[in-house]
């Protein structure tokens, strides 16, 4: 195998199979849950509340290249997602017009 492609042989074997097994798991786990009901929910909140900390972390202390950009761009960002959200309760929704915002504002200045 070329040594090129061990990083990716790595990847693989330690981080998508894995990932997949418990993926997996967790679908037939699921079966008789119902999407309405109190785990699910709590679930929901959970994810929300965790991906709303990561971004709040990266716009109060941002990494190396988004340190280049102003405050008020990832700030925007972020009330953009969260107006987003209000409007329509879609995670997805709301972290592409998020990241779109934020795109087109970094882009411009």
């Amino acid at each position: 195998m070329s040594e090129a492609l061990w990083p990716y042989l790595v990847v693989l074997l330690f981080g998508a199979l894995p990932n997949e097994v418990f993926r997996s798991a967790a679908v037939f786990l699921a079966r008789g849950l119902s999407e309405d009901g109190e785990l699910f929910r709590w679930i929901r909140v959970v994810a929300i509340t965790l991906l709303a900390a990561v971004v709040s972390k990266i716009v109060a202390s941002p990494p190396a290249a988004l340190a280049t950009v102003p405050v008020w761009v990832p700030v925007a960002a972020m009330a953009t997602g969260v107006l987003v959200h209000r409007l329509r309760p879609s995670l997805f929704g709301a972290i592409l017009a998020g990241e779109v915002v934020f795109v087109i504002l970094a882009w411009a200045i």
